[in-house]
């Protein structure tokens, strides 16, 4: 990679985060310290380096969670419609390579430009590689992303474990509550109502009248009655619905309380 075939090229590459002490150093001085520490390790004595230059390269690690295959599919989706594009290496493939795979990616593109017909989406799944966890082909085709990691899983927020805490934390049915409510209200003042006005007397239910301060049109009549049963019914079910879903906030925060803390309790174990 060098013309001066007395001379060879050493890359040192440094983990970093963007704007720490080493990101924010002069090029000069990150030079002199690879100097220095390629003589500490005993690589090169440090009179031997002749000049060196710096790369910064942000956000060269593609993260993995559970949502990128999904989003990934949906950009190779629109970017296959470039017929002149070939997309390579960590970046371009958002794909934790090796460097040898990145590097494979990187001649097969030009290959392809040069007539080639590779998939550039298949390197990476040839070999058996310690970081690599090669799934079933039924489930990579499904994906049409071969050679994709699997994301792990939270061990307690999957499978029999999770399962049970959520039993345990049982959640309301919203509409179930909402109409078990709205038809109590609406019901019991029909029928309460109903009484009134059987029973009869002048005038039929004094008391129950002043309902109609907050039930439009409820009066202690058979339509009123009608009237308030429907009102009665709407405004019980609204109340049990939001009821429901309060509480299942509440539930859901604890259940999420717990998982968090038993998961910790496992990554602290020795």
């Amino acid at each position: 990679m060098v013309p001066d075939p007395s001379k060879t090229a050493l890359g040192l590459e440094y983990f970093v985060q963007e704007g720490d002490d080493l990101w924010s150093m002069a090029d000069a001085d990150l030079v002199t310290l690879g100097r220095e520490e390629c003589a500490r390790l005993g690589l090169a004595r440090a009179e031997t380096v002749v000049d060196g230059c710096v790369v910064r390269m942000p956000k060269a690690y593609p993260v993995y969670d559970g949502e990128y295959k999904a989003a990934l599919d949906t950009i190779r989706a629109w970017l296959a419609q470039l017929g002149n594009l070939q997309l390579v290496g960590r970046n371009g493939q958002h794909r934790y390579n090796n460097q040898d795979h990145s590097m494979v990616t990187a001649i097969y593109a030009a290959q392809n430009i040069a007539g080639a017909r590779h998939d550039i989406w298949d390197v990476n799944v040839e070999a058996e590689y310690h970081e690599e966890v090669r799934q079933p082909e039924g489930d990579a085709a499904a994906s049409g992303a071969s050679g994709d990691r699997a994301v792990p899983a939270s061990l307690t927020r999957e499978g029999e474990f999770a399962r049970e805490v959520r039993a345990a934390f049982a959640r309301y049915d919203p509409v179930a509550l909402g109409a078990a409510v709205g038809t109590l209200l609406g019901v019991g003042l029909f029928l309460a109502t109903s009484l009134l006005l059987v029973r009869g007397g002048n005038p039929p239910g004094p008391n129950l009248a002043l309902l109609g301060e907050y039930f439009v049109g409820f009066e202690v009549t058979w339509t009123g009655a009608l009237l308030g049963m429907l009102e009665a019914g709407l405004g019980g079910f609204a109340f049990g619905w939001l009821l429901a879903r309060t509480i299942n906030g509440v539930v859901g925060w604890h259940e999420a309380v717990f998982l968090n803390n038993v998961e910790m309790s496992r990554l602290m174990e020795p």
